[in-house]
């Protein structure tokens, strides 16, 4: 191994902190994945993973589509995985959280296949600090389709800079029935791939048409469940009495200004603004050879991709939603501090930086009142322990779950969460008729007029506050 100098390191240390580079991604994921392999679904997992796979394995895979009220438009590939995990193994939490493990491997192997593309402290750097995004750590710590997503974006994006339609072919088809941003996905590769044409190709049509062969597969699958479904059920996406039907209601001139901001506030949260900033200042020393980084195009389609729903509708503004956007800015990031001629003590200084910063962002907590991505960041692990801690008190004092009122992510069957059996859970929030109400810092929907009663009127019988997170169970007064 070469011994580089992209750090202030001694020569001789040179081989042995690349090799310690190189462990500290699987050191991060397994960490992480130790520290969480029991903890119950979460936040948007209750419904596209555990009451999906349920649904699943209730009726023995006889269906292909789910009822309405879990049926989000999205293909249910992933549910059906979950369901026959737990054919195979048991139908527990650890096995769930066992399920996701492949594609945490295949998340890390392909980090290091697309590292191939820097040299130097980069190519072992690029790694580790992908792995310490908070919204990649937040997600392989629930149960999340979107690890899939992720991983296997990973891998389709190697396909197209090593040029490999088997490899394109494979993981255009598996994210296809992944999702619907599954599909968003392969279209941001294929768009990829045809600008990573050689420009004499590019010119040329019958190129444009070569370049979806690996796709077409993928295509014709999305276009078939996509018509399947809105023949059988007549609407895509959601309906009149779906859940989340309010999240997908058009906002107008002002409401897309706002949606501008939250896009820009989710780009640049939990610690990953200095990677912009420094992104940014990088792209604007070297605007006149954007052009020679491949990463610049991916930067602009995957963020395109994603703009229309960000910024037309109320509320589809989740980070995880940006997973594929965040690879490209680490991408083009690390390829803009190779290029660029800075000293490399200001290069190790500002990956230094970049590194720490990003890795405050998993332990960001924002004031009560300021709604955030809970379960893009490890921070909500908390929750869970003083969770437990409700459920035991309101079963020692003969409480009735159903008599204490609660947002999401709470409201509902214990089961769709513990896998424990238990059919009790919480009734959704009404202070004229509950007796209880849990109130937890990661549920975003208590109102401000539902706190101000609540601190004020009502008594708090239980309060606990664990690593800046507050849950308190209140009583009628």
């Amino acid at each position: 191994m070469k011994k580089v100098k992209f750090l202030l390191l001694p020569k001789e240390w040179s081989e042995t902190g690349a090799i310690l580079l190189g462990i500290a991604p699987v050191l991060i994921a397994v960490v992480v994945w130790l520290r969480s392999c029991r903890h119950p679904f979460f936040w948007d997992t209750i419904q596209l993973a555990s009451r999906q796979a349920q649904w699943y394995y209730d009726q023995h895979f006889k269906y292909l589509l789910l009822p309405d009220a879990i049926d989000s438009g999205h293909p249910s590939g992933f549910g059906m995985y979950l369901a026959l995990c737990w054919r195979g193994f048991g139908q527990l939490l650890l096995v769930s959280h066992l399920a996701i493990l492949p594609f945490v491997g295949l998340i890390l192997m392909g980090l290091f296949r697309l590292s191939k593309n820097f040299n130097g402290y980069s190519k072992w750097f690029f790694p580790v600090v992908v792995a310490m995004d908070p919204v990649f750590l937040g997600q392989i710590s629930l149960v999340s389709p979107d690890v899939a997503l992720f991983a296997l974006f990973i891998w389709g994006l190697a396909g197209v800079l090593e040029k490999r339609s088997g490899l394109l072919f494979l993981c255009s088809i598996v994210l296809a029935i992944i999702s619907l941003r599954g599909m968003m996905a392969v279209l941001a590769l294929y768009f990829f791939y045809v600008v990573n044409l050689q420009p004499g190709e590019r010119r040329r049509p019958v190129h444009w048409l070569r370049s979806t062969v690996p796709f077409i597969p993928a295509g014709l699958l999305a276009l078939a469940f996509l018509g399947y479904h809105a023949w059988a059920k007549s609407w895509i996406g959601f309906h009149a009495d779906s859940p989340w039907r309010e999240s997908f209601t058009m906002v107008g001139f002002k409401g897309m200004l706002k949606n501008g901001i939250v896009l820009a506030w989710r780009i640049a949260d939990y610690g990953r603004v200095f990677l912009v900033l420094a992104t940014l200042t990088l792209a604007f020393k070297q605007y006149k050879t954007l052009r020679s980084n491949p990463f610049f195009s991916l930067v602009l389609i995957t963020l395109f991709i994603q703009v229309p729903h960000f910024l037309l509708f109320q509320g589809v503004s989740a980070h995880r939603y940006l997973l594929p956007f965040y690879l490209a800015l680490h991408l083009f990031f690390f390829m803009l501090l190779q290029q660029s001629q800075l000293q490399s003590r200001v290069k190790s200084i500002l990956l230094g930086l970049v590194l720490l910063i990003l890795a405050s962002g998993n332990f960001w907590v924002y004031p009560t009142g300021i709604a955030q991505g809970w379960d893009s960041t490890p921070a909500h692990w908390p929750h869970f322990a003083m969770r437990k801690e409700v459920i035991q008190y309101l079963d020692q004092h003969s409480i009735a779950l159903e008599e204490v009122g609660t947002t999401f992510p709470e409201i509902g069957p214990l089961h769709w969460r513990d896998l424990n059996g238990r059919q009790d859970g919480f009734s959704p929030l009404n202070l004229s008729q509950n007796e209880y109400v849990y109130f937890s810092s990661v549920m975003n929907d208590f109102s401000e007029e539902d706190r101000k009663l609540l601190f004020e009127k009502w008594t708090p019988v239980l309060t606990l506050k664990r690593a800046g997170l507050k849950t308190i169970l209140f009583k009628k007064p």
